[in-house]
């Protein structure tokens, strides 16, 4: 990929693009299944305005995130994609090949790509089978004529549709990824947030209207929501710096943050705790608390691995500075220590207030639903993304250099920040252009990647220095 000065000075081009994008997202999720009748489909929805009431914003909330969502071609969203991502990953953990291949030897991101699709396009034949079975029960009670054929061909059909769509989705993120602004897989799940939002202020406001609550109850509601987004903002911002130098005498810091450990943790323990019934006694809360810190420790030895680090810095002839006192191993465990922390404190917020908040504020789930897992703190972490994609762009139109072209993708911040100051070190400017889907992916996902770009006339000798020092740290033994 090459930029141009002239085209990302002015980013509306990208603004553009992501937006359109994202409205065709949207648009898509009105599309029914093959078999399904709209007619029927239209009375379903007649049925249900007589008997509950609503309007277009209830319209809305049936098809995005209510029971109508099921009929739609784009149910799945991009979920598969997402969950290929992990589990992906934890593969490559527990397979040292495969985490070799795809982290380490050349063309790997092509190949973890590749990987990823594979266990989406899986992912999605399971949940639309799931997705067929349940819309054919549906069919089932009287009155309600959903589907205009059943049986195999509608499971064939709902299946093979699916997979297109999650291809579709990919094929969607990869295009704000290239050609438009911010992280395609976070901008597409934060327009899903911002939906949920809206839902849940429609129905604070129905509340409110039909005196289930009073302004007291709305007054705490936003306290409590304009608090958990600065702190979540806060989390995400912490930065435990650590000052280093190359060889030269080039000096630059690598950044350990809290935002690394995604909420994935936090959905393995729900999905345990989902089997059981848990209540608001201590036991439970130490019950809930106890499994939020185990999966989090695993987690973090999963997409945490300070000897990499170490091994990556060695390689590229890096050290930390001597005014520092102490050694690069220490502060990276006292970076995991304070990562850990922070994140199970967010963690159990997130994980109590969906919960607790109905049954304090006499609220609706779907307006405490918003500080789950895939909430608030998602709209934190793509804000935050965004910003720091900006400041490239910024960056880029201040330097001398017309053209830059991609030269390397890393798979975390700390490989990016090395492979800058290496660089720099030789004289070659180059600037990072992150990717990343703050709070909802880890790093090391074909969905996220830090963006080495340097000056078109520098890349030949740059490609020639990485590959140099890269296998360096692949022939290193400590």
């Amino acid at each position: 990929m090459t930029i141009k000065k002239s085209d990302e000075c002015g980013i509306w081009k990208r603004i553009l693009v992501t937006i359109a994008v994202l409205v065709l997202v949207r648009v898509l999720y009105f599309l029914p299944l093959p078999g399904v009748d709209l007619s029927a489909l239209a009375e379903l929805y007649k049925q249900h305005i007589r008997t509950q009431g609503g309007g277009l914003m209830d319209l809305m909330a049936l098809v995005h995130i209510g029971k109508l969502r099921n009929v739609s071609v784009s149910s799945l969203g991009i979920m598969p994609f997402i969950n290929a991502c992990v589990m992906l990953q934890i593969i490559a953990f527990l397979v040292p090949g495969l985490n070799r291949k795809f982290f380490h030897e050349q063309h790997g991101r092509s190949k973890m790509m590749y990987g990823t699709v594979i266990i989406a396009l899986i992912l999605s034949v399971f949940s639309g089978y799931q997705a067929s079975m349940d819309l054919q029960l549906l069919n089932q009670f009287p009155d309600i004529n959903l589907l205009k054929f059943a049986g195999l061909p509608f499971q064939i059909t709902t299946i093979l549709s699916l997979c297109v769509m999650t291809l579709i989705f990919i094929m969607l993120t990869q295009v704000i990824n290239k050609y438009g602004f911010g992280n395609g897989v976070g901008m597409i799940f934060a327009v899903e947030v911002i939906l949920r939002f809206i839902f849940a202020g429609d129905q604070l406001v129905v509340f409110w209207g039909r005196n289930l609550i009073g302004l007291k109850h709305l007054f705490i509601f936003s306290v409590i929501t304009i608090a958990f987004i600065y702190f979540a903002r806060k989390v995400t911002r912490i930065v435990n710096r650590i000052d280093m130098c190359t060889e030269n005498n080039e000096h630059f810091h690598i950044s350990i943050r809290p935002v690394w450990m995604g909420v994935w943790p936090l959905i393995i323990t729900e999905t345990v705790f989902s089997y059981f019934e848990v209540s608001f006694d201590l036991a439970s809360f130490a019950m809930v608390l106890i499994a939020i810190i185990f999966f989090t420790l695993v987690y973090a030895k999963v997409i945490y691995r300070p000897r990499r680090f170490y091994e990556l810095i060695l390689a590229h002839k890096c050290k930390i500075k001597e005014s520092q006192n102490k050694k690069i191993i220490d502060y990276l465990n006292a970076s995991i220590t304070k990562t850990i922390t922070l994140s199970v404190i967010l963690f159990v917020a997130i994980y109590y207030l969906p919960v607790a908040l109905p049954l304090i504020l006499k609220i609706s789930f779907m307006s405490a639903g918003i500080f789950g897992a895939f909430g608030l703190i998602v709209l934190v972490g793509v804000y935050h993304d965004i910003k720091r994609q900006l400041k490239f762009f910024r960056k880029i139109c201040s330097l001398p250099s017309k053209q830059w072209t991609l030269l390397d993708i890393a798979i975390d911040e700390t490989e990016a920040e090395v492979k800058k100051a290496c660089l720099r070190s030789r004289s070659i400017m180059n600037e990072i252009k992150p990717s990343h889907f703050s709070w909802g992916l880890p790093i090391r996902t074909i969905a996220s990647g830090y963006y080495l770009y340097v000056p078109l006339e520098d890349k030949v000798k740059a490609e020639q220095l990485l590959e140099q020092t890269q296998q360096e740290w692949l022939n290193q033994s400590i």
